[in-house]
């Protein structure tokens, strides 16, 4: 039976911490599965799991909307091995910080996440601990790429509605 895969709106809320440290605010889409966010699902088996955003920024798109095309296997992963980036950090996206990952897989009629993991851009070990357990998601093709046709749009209607001062970067708003 094939999983129903959704986008939903998420911020990780700017805050400022102790000893001049800072916690940048960060605009994404989540990547809801069978009506449960897989950012939820990962951070219950580890909520150090918890401060990570998906690849689909809103504000800014990383790499100029590359992450979209990756997901639809339109463009090659960032990654040595192929395995593809879901999750990163949520303060500069670099998948030096580390990242989750997954073997993603297309076929005619359906595309495959599995073998969920924990990597970086800089080693070729892949952690799978704390993911140990998690099937693999099997989407049926047409819908998936359906929704991710969408993320352009949910792009544009976030920079209309987002005041330019709030997405700017912590460093930029100290001078």
């Amino acid at each position: 039976m094939a999983s129903s895969l959704s986008l939903v709106r998420r911020v990780r809320p700017y805050e400022k911490g102790q000893r001049g440290t800072y916690r940048s605010e960060c605009r994404f889409l989540d990547f809801v599965i069978d009506g449960r966010s897989l950012l939820d699902l990962v951070a219950e088996r580890d909520p150090g799991n918890a401060d990570m955003a998906s690849v689909l920024w809103l504000v800014t798109a990383l790499d100029g909307g590359d992450d979209v095309r990756r997901l639809l296997g339109q463009r090659e992963s960032p990654l040595d091995d192929g395995r593809m980036p879901l999750y990163v950090c949520p303060e500069c996206g670099d998948l030096g910080c580390g990242a989750l990952t997954a073997v993603v897989e297309f076929s005619s009629g359906r595309v495959v996440w599995r073998d969920l993991g924990w990597q970086t851009d800089y080693d070729d070990g892949v952690d799978y601990e704390d993911f140990a357990g998690i099937r693999p998601f099997v989407f049926e093709r047409a819908r998936y790429e359906a929704v991710l046709a969408t993320v352009p749009e949910l792009r544009a209607q976030e920079k209309c509605e987002v005041p330019a001062e709030s997405h700017r970067r912590w460093w930029r708003r100290r001078r």
